[in-house]
């Protein structure tokens, strides 16, 4: 009797465990999204939205700590003759600056954005998008790094 216990306690236990590591994988899971910018107090799109390249698919992954992962597919911005790209975005007091990895050249750069807080995921609804400062970098040895202010969507695909 107390082997039968013992064995129906293991499994039992060995259960809860898997269970507890399907939730952890589960926490770490990845889905494509749409990311859109409009310009601030209008219905008007940002100029940071041309450094995004919609050709491509951008991801959101949702780390085990709570934070989120945006894989943004991005290309260059050209504004009066000068050249830059996305680096990264700054939402509220917080600046969150990405890797880019990849080449413009052969349309694979990505800017990958780590620990986004859980309120990048805003739906698609405008009126619900969050306020965003676009660090696009033009030029560095000419106009440095521009910040240009904009509403910022998020929305599962």
């Amino acid at each position: 009797m107390t082997q039968t216990i013992k064995r129906t306690g293991a499994m039992v236990l060995t259960l809860a465990l898997l269970c507890i590591l399907a939730l952890g994988a589960a926490a770490a899971s990845r889905q494509s999204v749409g990311v859109k910018f409009w310009k601030e107090k209008s219905d008007k799109e940002s100029m940071a939205n041309s450094g995004v390249d919609s050709d491509r698919e951008a991801t959101l992954t949702r780390q085990s700590n709570g934070t989120y992962t945006l894989s943004l597919p991005i290309k260059q911005v050209s504004k009066m003759g000068v050249t830059g790209s996305l680096t990264g975005l700054t939402i509220g007091d917080m600046s969150y600056d990405g890797v880019k990895s990849g080449d413009f050249e052969k349309n694979t750069a990505v800017l990958t954005i780590k620990n986004l807080p859980a309120s990048v995921l805003t739906g698609s609804d405008l009126n619900k998008s969050l306020l965003v400062t676009c660090n696009i970098q033009m030029d560095m040895s000419i106009l440095g790094e521009i910040n240009t202010s904009a509403r910022m969507c998020i929305w599962v695909k």
